[in-house]
C-alpha cells in the first residue's frame, strides 16, 4: 500500500513536466545464445612485434548470451523558434544478464538547425565508426559477424576495448584506454558537429577535450600526456542515382596504441607507454576509411578500404616505434520479402612495421581473413528473429577476434596468435 501511494505521488510531480517537455522513451533489447570456437594457436613462429616463438597455445569453445546494442534511450527535441531547437538524449546500456550496472552510452545536449546542421556536447560513438557500422549488413557490425571484427582495429585481441594487461585506463573516455589501439571510441568529452544533408552530402567534425592531460611524474619518470581523439569525414547518397561514397579520417594523440600490439600480441614484446623504461614520450595514431557503395534493386553492395597507423615518439634502441596495416571488405545486404540476407568478407593484409634506431622490422604473418554470414526475419515492424554467423583465418603472428560471445561487455575468447575462429548466435531483437 504504501510503495503504491509513493509511486503515484512521484507520477504525479514529473507527469506534467515530462509531458510538457515531450520526452520519449526508445531504445533495443537484443539477446540470444551464441557458440565460440578458438582452435590452436601456432607453434614456432615469430617475428619483430612476437619476439618469443608462439607455442601452441591450445584453443577453447565456450557458449554464452550475447546482448549486443540493447539500450534504453530518453531524448527530447524542443523546438525554440527562428528554426533553432534543442536536441537532448540519455542512453544506458541495459544489461541482459547478470547483475551488471547501468552504463552511459550515447548521452548529449546540442543546437540544431535546418540550414546548418547541428552543435552537441557529450559521449557518443562519432562518425569514423558510424561510418563503418552504418553499413554493415549484419545489424551494424557490433556482434558476431560484423565489420568491427576487423575493421578499427590492428586484431592482437583488440575488440570494444577488451584490453588485459599491459595498459592503465584514462579516466573517462568510455574504456578509450593508453594503450588502446580500437577507432571505434565512444569518447567523453567531446564536442561534434553534423551538417545537414545537402541533396545527399553531409559531413562532419569532432574532437576531445583535454579533460584527460596529465604533468609528469617525478617519481616513475613518465612524461606528461594529453590523450585527445579528433576526426572528420563526408558522404553522399545519391537521391536519385543509387550511390554512395564516404571518407572519414581519425586521429589519436597520446593514446599509445602501439603498445596493445606490442604487448598483448605478443610474447615477449616491449611495452612503450611512457615511463616504462624505452624513454616514450607521446603517441600519434590514424585511421583512414574510403568506401563506395552501390544499390541494384533489392541489393546493396559496398566496397571499403582502411589504413591504420601507430606510432611513438622518444624510444631509442631495437624497439618497434611504428607500425601500420591496409585491410578492405566486400559486403552485401539483400532485402527479401521476408526480412534481409547479409553477407561480407574483410581482409587484413600483412602489417609493415619500423624500429627506432632503423635497423630491420618484420610484421610478416600477422594478416587475416574473415566471412560474415547472417539473415534477419521480420516478425513485426518492431521484432526480429536472427541467425549470424562468421569464421576468421588468422596468420600465425595474428588474433583477430569475434565480437561477442559472453554478453554486451565483449567477446569470450583470450589472445591466441594464429587460432582461426568460428562464431554463431541465434536470437530476437525488438525495438521501442
Amino acid at each position: 500500500m504504501k510503495r503504491t501511494v509513493i509511486s503515484l505521488a512521484v507520477g504525479a510531480v514529473f507527469a506534467a513536466p515530462l509531458a510538457h517537455a515531450e520526452v520519449t522513451l526508445s531504445g533495443a533489447i537484443t539477446a540470444g545464445p551464441t557458440y565460440l570456437r578458438q582452435g590452436n594457436g601456432s607453434s614456432g613462429a615469430s617475428n619483430s612485434i612476437a619476439t618469443t616463438p608462439t607455442t601452441g597455445q591450445q584453443g577453447i569453445s565456450t557458449t554464452g548470451i550475447d546482448t549486443n546494442y540493447s539500450n534504453i534511450t530518453i531524448s527530447s527535441l524542443e523546438d525554440l523558434g527562428g528554426g533553432l531547437k534543442l536536441d537532448f538524449a540519455f542512453q544506458i546500456i541495459a544489461p541482459f544478464q547478470g547483475n551488471l550496472p547501468l552504463q552511459n552510452r550515447n548521452s548529449h545536449i546540442g543546437l540544431t538547425g535546418d540550414s546548418w546542421g547541428g552543435v552537441w556536447i557529450g559521449t557518443n560513438e562519432q562518425l569514423y565508426e558510424r561510418y563503418l557500422y552504418s553499413v554493415d549488413p549484419l545489424d551494424g557490425a557490433a556482434g558476431v559477424g560484423g565489420n568491427l571484427q576487423m575493421l578499427g582495429t590492428p586484431g592482437y585481441g583488440q575488440v570494444f576495448s577488451q584490453v588485459t594487461g599491459g595498459a592503465s585506463v584514462i579516466p573517462g573516455m568510455n574504456g578509450s584506454l593508453i594503450g588502446n589501439a580500437e577507432f571505434y571510441n565512444r569518447t567523453e568529452g567531446a564536442i561534434w558537429y553534423d551538417s545537414p544533408n545537402w541533396n545527399g552530402f553531409t559531413f562532419g567534425a569532432y574532437t576531445t577535450l583535454s579533460q584527460f592531460k596529465t604533468n609528469s611524474n617525478a617519481v616513475t619518470g613518465a612524461p606528461g600526456v594529453n590523450p585527445t581523439i579528433w576526426g572528420g569525414g563526408a558522404k553522399y547518397v545519391g537521391p536519385v542515382i543509387p550511390i554512395q561514397a564516404w571518407v572519414a579520417y581519425e586521429h589519436h594523440k597520446d593514446l599509445f596504441g602501439l603498445n596493445a600490439i606490442t604487448t598483448l600480441g605478443g610474447t615477449g614484446g616491449t611495452s612503450v607507454l611512457p615511463g616504462a623504461g624505452t624513454g616514450a614520450s607521446s603517441s600519434s595514431d590514424h585511421g583512414i576509411q574510403v568506401g563506395v557503395g552501390y544499390t541494384l534493386g533489392d541489393i546493396f553492395m559496398y566496397a571499403n578500404f582502411e589504413q591504420l597507423k601507430y606510432s611513438v615518439d622518444g624510444l631509442a634502441g631495437a624497439i618497434v616505434n611504428e607500425y601500420k596495416r591496409n585491410a578492405w571488405s566486400l559486403a552485401a545486404k539483400w532485402n527479401v520479402a521476408t526480412g534481409y540476407i547479409g553477407a561480407q568478407y574483410v581482409q587484413a593484409q600483412n602489417a609493415t612495421c619500423e624500429m627506432a634506431d632503423g635497423s630491420g622490422c618484420n610484421a610478416d604473418n600477422t594478416g587475416a581473413r574473415m566471412v560474415g554470414l547472417g539473415y534477419y526475419h521480420t516478425l513485426s515492424k518492431q521484432t526480429q528473429a536472427y541467425v549470424m554467423g562468421t569464421y576468421i583465418k588468422n596468420d600465425s603472428l595474428q588474433s583477430y577476434t569475434i565480437a561477442g560471445g559472453g554478453d554486451s561487455a565483449g567477446p569470450g575468447l583470450p589472445v591466441n596468435l594464429g587460432s582461426n575462429q568460428w562464431g554463431l548466435i541465434v536470437g530476437l531483437k525488438h525495438t521501442f
